[in-house]
């Protein structure tokens, strides 16, 4: 009997044993099949749902935002919090902004989708056109531009006082410094005519995949349009002769023009298009190296907008941007803007675009506008 019941309690033991042993990966997997809590659920969804929003592409054909932006990530909320608590109404007008942090992909969009007359913001993605065809060999920097008195175009002009007959030539480099620089209509309307129009500008800016940034008009067209002035004459090019001119305007007319503009989708950007032009820009997806430093040394280098942007960047930042003003028609601003790359010296990027349009406010008050958001940006992102 002994023996028998020996062997009986060894094989019972022995499967006890297999079976606990089988049984212990089981009930180790269980915690992971195990429902999560509704509490958890909702967090993790609307982390996700963020992730989701901030990495998405900013618009058809359009970079996509390598970086994920959680919750968790710092300065996120402080990022978020500082711009949505922005105080714009004192611009009286229509206002687009767009922020896009180049060191981490956190962007923040105000009317972001929607379209901006540009006005001579404009001037920087004619400029990219302008070196792409530099970098393929097309043009070449040191060319001779020939610019003709009949090519004269109203606004700030510059280069008018070069002329001392019937034409001018100056070098491209010089062209191009001209318009992006310090914003000189004819000297912008002299690159776009170089590359053979409008639409051959909008061509290589589609090559570029460079999507919801539209160049239309020369300044020759554009500015007597906004206004209402009808059959431009070169020798309106003249600063007092221009002003006379448009002062002759009926009211009404002045004002079905400036209703007409505003409403118009030529020669506009939306702010997201133009961050990502500005962030691609940065990275030398548009263009060479070379032709990226000439540029954004350009940008760097100009003195127009002192009052916007580059007011609310701390001192030892600076920003390479383009800027843009329309007239004032009937006591309404056409459009005012500043786009750039700010940067710090410690490595800090960020791509900010700011568009006022139909802006009843004086000139200064849609200036402090721009300077508050460049400082409430910079604020986020430190």
């Amino acid at each position: 009997m002994f023996p028998v019941f020996v062997r009986r309690f060894w094989l019972s033991f022995g499967v006890v044993i297999l079976l606990s042993f089988m049984l212990l990966p089981v009930k180790a997997q269980e915690p992971s099949l195990t429902p999560l809590s509704p509490s958890i659920t909702e967090s993790s969804s609307q982390q996700l749902e963020q992730q989701i929003h901030q990495t998405s592409p900013l618009a058809d054909g359009m970079m996509k935002v390598s970086a994920v932006v959680t919750t968790g990530q710092p300065n996120t909320s402080l990022f978020q919090q500082q711009l949505q608590n922005l105080d714009i109404s004192a611009a009286q007008g229509r206002v687009g902004i767009g922020v896009l942090d180049l060191n981490n992909g956190q962007t923040w969009f105000l009317n972001g989708k929607q379209r901006f007359p540009m006005q001579s913001v404009y001037k920087l993605p004619s400029a990219i056109a302008v070196l792409k065809q530099v970098d393929e060999g097309k043009i070449s920097l040191r060319q001779l531009v020939t610019i003709m008195r009949r090519d004269l175009a109203p606004g700030w002009s510059p280069i008018i006082k070069e002329f001392r007959g019937d034409r001018v030539q100056i070098p491209l480099r010089n062209v191009l410094e001209r318009s992006v620089g310090i914003s000189d209509n004819t000297a912008a309307d002299a690159l776009v005519r170089l590359l053979g129009g409008t639409k051959q500008v909008n061509a290589i800016l589609r090559k570029l995949q460079i999507r919801n940034i539209s160049v239309d008009r020369l300044e020759q067209q554009l500015q007597p349009q906004s206004v209402g002035l009808k059959n431009f004459q070169p020798e309106l090019a003249d600063e007092q002769k221009y002003k006379e001119a448009v002062e002759k305007i009926p009211d009404r007319d002045k004002k079905a023009a400036l209703e007409n503009y505003l409403r118009d989708s030529r020669d506009t950007a939306t702010p997201e298009a133009m961050v990502d032009l500005l962030a691609r820009l940065r990275s030398n997806q548009l263009l060479s190296e070379n032709s990226t430093a000439l540029l954004l040394k350009i940008m760097t280098d100009s003195p127009t907008g002192q009052k916007r942007l580059k007011a609310g960047l701390p001192n030892n930042w600076s920003i390479a941007h383009k800027t843009g003003t329309g007239a004032d028609v009937l006591g309404i601003n056409t459009a005012t803007n500043d786009v750039g790359i700010a940067s710090s010296p410690d490595g800090k990027r960020v791509a900010i675009a700011v568009f006022i349009a139909g802006s009843k406010a004086p000139e200064e008050v849609r200036e402090k506008v721009m300077s508050d958001i460049a400082s409430a940006v910079i604020k986020a992102v430190q």
